[in-house]
């Protein structure tokens, strides 16, 4: 593919090239062939790969000899060091905090089957969620007893109402923030039907639920642990 040069890579950031296809695609000096320097307005060639242009070529320019001494900077002082091309790690932002996300699963997020969750906003569900199931048994079976009693051979009479409530409550929060969990990984929501095959879909389901949020921005949104990553901001 063919474009133009917008800005030459150099200390200040990655250089821009304007392809025919009309995006733009960044670019470091390590890409460039033949030794050339790119100028802005300089023609290449070259072939992009996501938003990254590689193994470009400056067209119209003689390449620079292999043996030919370097030209003198215009400038006095050490040349800047040429930039390589390397993969920087994505830095995971700081959670909201286990129980501000399951408050806000219950409220805000109820019903909310669009965007991404975090493993921590995921998890954090789950734990204070079970600690509730627990705790509305227990207050079920104090006011069972404090109220029936027991029946006629002696056994108590429990009435777990305010655990079924909690349960029926939760259905829609806990299947929205499992399907934002699988849109973290870049999975179908519809992923969620595979906990109904017997034995092994619930395990299955459960390995997604402890894998890390993937960095990179998806379909669904940006990822809520590495927020702003995107694909170009993993080069250094």
């Amino acid at each position: 593919m063919r474009g133009e040069v917008l800005k030459s890579d150099g200390p200040d950031g990655s250089g821009l090239i304007l392809g025919e296809d009309g995006v733009r695609y960044q670019y470091s000096q390590v890409q460039v062939r033949n030794g050339a320097v790119l100028e802005p307005g300089r023609t290449v060639d070259f072939v992009g790969m996501g938003e990254e242009a590689r193994d470009i070529y400056a067209l119209g320019v003689a390449a620079a000899p292999a043996q030919a001494p370097p030209a003198p900077p215009a400038y006095t002082g050490a040349a800047p060091a040429m930039p390589t091309a390397s993969y920087a790690a994505a830095v995971p932002q700081k959670g909201d905090g286990l129980w501000t996300y399951f408050t806000r699963a219950l409220t805000k997020n109820f019903a909310q089957f669009h965007g991404r969750a975090r493993r921590s906003e995921y998890w954090g569900y789950v734990l204070f969620a079970t600690i509730f199931y627990f705790v509305a048994l227990i207050i079920d079976v104090f006011l069972s007893l404090a109220f029936y009693g027991t029946d006629q051979y002696g056994d108590p009479i429990i009435l777990p109402i305010l655990f079924i409530v909690f349960i029926l409550y939760n259905i829609l929060p806990s299947i929205s923030i499992t399907v934002r969990r699988l849109h973290d990984q870049d999975l179908s929501g519809w992923m969620y039907l595979i906990s109904l095959i017997p034995y092994i879909g619930g395990l299955i389901l459960l390995v997604f639920m402890i894998l890390d949020s993937k960095p990179a921005p998806n379909k669904h949104g940006p990822s809520p642990k590495y927020m702003g990553v995107t694909t170009a901001d993993t080069f250094a």
